[in-house]
């Protein structure tokens, strides 16, 4: 089982997002989408590092689980890796979690 835990906040509207996906949760091909983002960037060789708040960034905090293991990056905007920006885009633009019988929404927040 694959937990991802996904938090964005900042930007200049101060909107931002946190939820926990279970990939079992997610329909079979963005099940499959997420892991292969994570597999490409190399999501557990990717450093913690510290950042600087900017005023008018996002600011994102990422926590892939699998069960024997887990790792947590922090990045913004101006720090993320290049490679790192599809699996970002991927989880922001995620609008509900596929659940049972309903469609949970996300946690939005200001």
């Amino acid at each position: 089982m694959i937990t991802i835990t996904f938090k964005r906040c900042g930007g200049f509207v101060g909107r931002g997002m946190k939820y926990d996906l279970n990939h079992y949760h997610l329909p079979t091909d963005d099940a499959r989408k997420l892991i292969h983002l994570i597999k490409k960037v190399e999501f557990f060789n990717l450093h913690k590092p510290y950042y600087k708040f900017m005023p008018g960034e996002y600011q994102y905090t990422l926590t892939v689980d699998v069960g024997i293991t887990s790792h947590t990056v922090c990045t913004n905007d101006t720090k993320r890796p290049e490679a790192f920006r599809p699996l970002i885009d991927e989880l922001s633009s995620m609008k509900t979690i596929p659940g049972k019988e309903d469609r949970t929404k996300l946690a939005m927040y200001r």
